[in-house]
């Protein structure tokens, strides 16, 4: 069972940022994050379609150059680009789960970019992308055939099954709720694997060996317990 940390340690630190990522290291293994695009066309971590609960901001990132968006603050800390987390996490032993957020905004070519990052970062086996967006990764797939991929879900849908497998996704990206559902019996049938968001308290463990992995805001707190993730 692994721990990977939910937008960085972020029950400590600001979320998405490079100080709650560089915190985790120590205790996670895997990280998790969310890319978005400014105006200019940079990919941008943050969890948010704007800026307002998170920075010292307001406005849509969609609408804001990176120049605009790397002079707002979240607590004293900037909002970073995808390639800084990569070169920040390139030199650990941690899987990368990029969530790309298209929930709202389709943002044109970021399955291209942000693959290219990927690339040029030579992380093609750590990086995980998911998205709740199906069409994000279906051009994810035709971009990078190899690319690991992760469908996002809440507790499952009716399609679950036949898109994981349209896609060719490694994992499904879950709430608690998906255990135990008939496509999650399916799906761990076909060795497809479950990675479950967001458990904060120990006591929310699953108790099942089909668990590849956990997300978490306090990977402190939970990575004396993760052998208990059974």
């Amino acid at each position: 069972m692994h721990l990977y940390a939910h937008r960085g340690y972020s029950a400590k630190y600001p979320e998405n940022t490079l100080i709650a990522f560089e915190a985790a290291l120590p205790y996670a293994d895997g990280i998790e994050f969310d890319v978005q695009l400014s105006k200019d066309g940079r990919l941008v971590v943050i969890h948010d379609e704007t800026v307002d609960r998170t920075t010292d901001g307001s406005g849509y990132v969609k609408d804001m150059t990176l120049r605009q968006l790397r002079a707002l603050r979240s607590e004293g800390e900037r909002i970073p680009t995808l390639e800084e987390v990569l070169a920040l996490v390139t030199p650990h032993d941690v899987t990368v789960n990029v969530e790309l957020k298209t929930d709202q905004f389709a943002y044109a070519g970021i399955e291209s970019l942000a693959w290219l990052a990927t690339e040029e970062f030579g992380l093609e086996d750590r990086v995980v992308f998911s998205s709740f967006n199906p069409d994000t990764l279906v051009r994810l797939r035709e971009v990078a055939p190899e690319a690991r991929i992760a469908v996002l879900t809440g507790d499952g849908h009716p399609d679950l099954v036949e898109f994981v497998e349209h896609v060719q996704a490694e994992a499904v990206h879950a709430q608690p709720a998906f255990i135990g559902t008939r496509a999650w019996q399916t799906l761990c049938e076909r060795g497809i694997r479950t990675r479950l968001y967001t458990i904060n308290d120990p006591s929310e463990l699953p108790d099942t060996m089909h668990v590849d992995a956990v997300m978490t805001d306090d990977v402190e707190l939970l990575a004396p317990v993760r052998e208990s993730i059974r």
